[in-house]
């Protein structure tokens, strides 16, 4: 499985080449496709992270409290 900021640079990759004016149209296509899957990997793991990230609170008594991060 990839990470994060592999698949990112992959996107990169993928954009630099979708560019080119020398791209014949099936590789264009093919390109354009596995970028849409890497996309939306993306963002599954972006709303992941949006949903692990807690804000840590101190009360008065000493607890930690932590809510959802908005």
């Amino acid at each position: 499985m990839k990470t994060f900021e592999e698949t990112l640079k992959r996107l990169e990759e993928i954009a630099k080449r979708l560019e080119d004016e020398d791209i014949m149209l099936d590789e264009a296509i093919n390109l354009y496709e596995e970028g849409m899957k890497l996309v939306d990997f993306c963002t599954k793991k972006l709303n992941e992270a949006q949903n692990r990230i807690k804000l840590i609170t101190q009360v008065k008594d000493g607890k930690i409290e932590t809510e959802d991060f908005k």
